[in-house]
């Protein structure tokens, strides 16, 4: 089996209201709602990127990529990567997935995790097809196919956020990720907010505070724990330092009860050893997008599990194909930090997506498919028509 064709789609999503509400778009002039507004708010589209791999047996593999700041991507960049990617596994076969790694690893191009990842949903989407199994078990076995949801969280008014955490408990949510702004507007009126989702929500609840770095630094970020929320044993505190402050994330963790996560931090597997290593995090949070896809998300995942530490998997802004993916990713994680962020297709009105995927039970719970590959088929018409919309 080898591969024949690489093509990429870039696509432009029309956002839903929720999409608006959690990255800012229309709130009032001096306040903040979401650190990524710059990139995210008011935008008329939604800009990601499909994969199509075809081999010359004809077996079609689909994955998808998101332009995003985490990985420094934009939709053109996106494409022109896949596009030389694409010149350097045609002709191998998909099952060589290690060398096909290895191969864009020796092309020196730092970063571009999103480019990679949507090649690499892609190859394990024909190794499930022709071998008729989920990806799943590729990536050596489920431990888990039903699971609850994390809920990420814009931020509002605390009376308001702790009325939508009592709303989303209903829907199966069994997790929270309110996002905080920090020093952008204020770390107390973060506070706020987080004191009134905790008294809302049952102890067995998680509640991870998501900064996305702008606490400012370690003693800032130590002060207000120590303040504000000396007894908090189901608070979670997010990435609240810069990607590149390890030393502070790692005094951070060690100053403080409440779990500290590392998300962008994680830039590599080299940052993943240290760590794991250095114990500098309480948990990991991997993403497929930025980890570069499955091959090396799993990686990452089992050096953080040989130190102990649980892995958190979060979303990749993506359609159901996205969120299908990460569930399959949260499928294999053996020390489980909370359920996955895997919803964010309810932030896209587009459904490119035709059949199969991630469903969820009548308690609101996700159920992984068992079909071979993702699991689902796409509507390859309505991404073509995507394509055109700009």
């Amino acid at each position: 089996m080898k591969i024949t064709r690489v093509e990429a789609i870039p696509v432009w999503f029309k956002p839903t209201d929720e999409y608006h509400a959690l990255f800012g778009s229309g709130k009032k002039k001096g306040t903040m709602v979401h650190a990524r507004e710059t990139w995210f708010a008011n935008i008329e589209y939604k800009e990601n990127v499909f994969v199509k791999i075809t081999t010359g047996e004809g077996i079609v593999g689909w994955g998808e990529a998101c332009a995003h700041p985490v990985t420094s991507e934009t939709q053109a960049g996106i494409v022109a990567t896949v596009e030389l990617f694409g010149r350097i596994i045609t002709g191998k076969s998909p099952f060589q997935i290690g060398a096909i790694h290895a191969a864009l690893d020796r092309l020196f191009l730092q970063g571009n995790a999103g480019a990679r990842s949507a090649i690499d949903v892609a190859l394990y989407d024909i190794m499930g097809k022709a071998s008729g199994q989920p990806i799943y078990n590729l990536l050596g076995g489920a431990h888990q196919t039903t699971f609850g949801k994390l809920a990420t969280m814009p931020r509002a008014e605390p009376k308001r956020m702790a009325e939508h955490a009592r709303a989303l408990l209903k829907r199966g949510y069994t997790c929270f990720e309110p996002k905080m702004t920090g020093h952008l507007e204020s770390l107390d009126a973060d506070a706020d907010r987080l004191e009134a989702i905790l008294g809302d929500v049952p102890a067995s609840c998680l509640v991870i505070a998501d900064p996305n770095q702008m606490w400012g630094t370690a003693k800032d970020t130590i002060g207000l724990l120590a303040r504000r929320f000396p007894g908090a044993g189901n608070l979670a505190i997010e990435q609240p330092v810069w990607y590149y402050d390890l030393n502070g994330l790692a005094a951070i963790t060690q100053a403080v009860p409440q779990k500290v996560v590392a998300d962008e931090a994680i830039q590599n597997l080299s940052t993943m050893i240290e760590i794991a290593s250095r114990r500098i995090a309480d948990m990991v949070s991997l993403k497929i997008g930025k980890c570069g896809g499955f091959y090396k998300a799993v990686q990452m995942m089992r050096i953080a599990e040989a130190a102990g530490l649980p892995v958190r998997i979060d979303w990749t802004q993506g359609s159901h194909l996205l969120d299908t993916a990460t569930g399959h990713l949260h499928a294999v994680v053996r020390n489980v930090g909370c359920d996955p962020g895997m919803d964010y297709q309810l932030r896209i009105e587009d459904k490119p997506v035709k059949e199969g995927g991630v469903t969820q039970d009548r308690n609101g719970y996700f159920v992984m498919p068992d079909k071979p590959g993702l699991g689902l088929t796409v509507d390859e018409k309505l991404i073509r028509k995507l394509s055109q919309r700009r």
